[in-house]
């Protein structure tokens, strides 16, 4: 196999890497964020007030809020 084609393949696998563990970590990190239904911050529960064209679902405790894409809420 010539040599721009392995460097090629490497940089693919080095992508779709990076685009996979990327997936784990933000889904790790919306189900530290989404504490079961409570704020981490203030103790209150997650009230949920709007859901973007996409999906996600916006959650409201008090002053804060956060946007939830992945299953994490259900």
């Amino acid at each position: 196999m010539p040599l721009v084609m392995e460097i090629g393949l490497c940089v693919g696998i080095l992508l779709l890497s990076v685009a996979v563990v990327g997936g784990v970590v933000v889904c790790a990190e919306e189900k530290r964020t989404w504490n079961n239904g409570i704020c981490v911050e203030n103790g209150l529960p997650w009230e949920r007030f709007d859901t973007d064209s996409h999906g996600g679902r916006g959650y409201k405790a008090g002053d804060r809020y956060i946007w939830i894409s992945y299953n994490v809420d259900k």
